[in-house]
């Protein structure tokens, strides 16, 4: 029996009003998932009404994602963290989608969170674009050292400085910036004073941009920010929850 064959037999005269309503709510679902992945297999095994999805056609393999219709068109969503984020063994992340379409976002960011499906180029396209789209007019303010400190006194294609992020919702983040040629600086200067076995080896900033201005920094933010979160596309340390409004 197919999937659509499952959730079809939900809908018949013998079933119930609940489970009809799961039935066709299910079929949307499902339909959903084969226009939105035309270059990718998803394996889906039924756990009494809710759809449990899967990255390999071996249902003793583990599961990624559950969906199952709670009604009204409505679904409910739970993913397994990946190992690298999970605060412990096997934690899950639930939500609800409202919408068939909603449903589509929750999917497809479930599919990739829970990094089942790591090196899917649909997927990561998929993905790519959804938070693009949210992400494109995200505002944000910058704090820069150098304009506060010294400003007509620095050395904007060899130097290094911190600079803060704010974003609008509330969240903060404090990077280490160096600029191309000042990777070659710190190299020469540990040589003198032997630090990091005299130039053997450099611990890297959080981001290296050609100049330190204001106009270059705006822009690499941007466009970081359409790629991913800021703490995924560099790393996690420069998020601050503590300073989160």
């Amino acid at each position: 029996m197919t999937l659509e064959e499952f959730y079809k037999e939900l809908t018949s005269e013998n079933a119930t009003v609940v489970e009809n309503e799961i039935g066709k709510a299910m079929l949307e679902f499902i339909s959903m998932v084969n226009d939105t992945f035309t270059n990718t297999t998803l394996y889906g095994l039924t756990s009494h009404y809710s759809l449990v999805i899967q990255a390999t056609d071996n249902w003793e393999d583990g599961w990624f994602v559950t969906v199952y219709s709670i009604g009204d068109k409505k679904f409910q969503f739970e993913y397994k963290m990946s190992e690298k984020e999970s605060p412990w063994n096997y934690a899950i992340v639930k939500g609800q989608a409202n919408t068939v379409s909603e449903a589509k976002d929750f999917l497809i960011i479930a599919m990739t969170e829970s990094e089942g499906w790591s090196d899917n180029k649909e997927l990561r396209k998929l993905y790519n674009k959804l938070k693009g789209r949210k992400t494109e007019n995200t505002q944000f303010t910058l704090w820069l050292e150098f304009e506060e400190v010294d400003p007509n006194n620095w050395d904007i294609e060899n130097e290094f400085c911190n600079i803060h992020v704010d974003l609008e919702d509330g969240r903060h983040y404090g990077l280490n910036v160096w600029t191309y040629k000042y990777l070659e600086t710190a190299i020469n200067e540990d040589k003198k004073t032997g630090q990091n076995l005299s130039g053997l080896y450099q611990k890297p900033p959080d981001l290296f941009v050609k100049e330190l201005t204001r106009e270059c920094i705006q822009q690499t933010i941007e466009n970081l920010i359409k790629i991913d979160e800021l703490e995924k596309v560099l790393n996690p340390s420069i998020y601050d929850k503590r300073n989160q409004k």
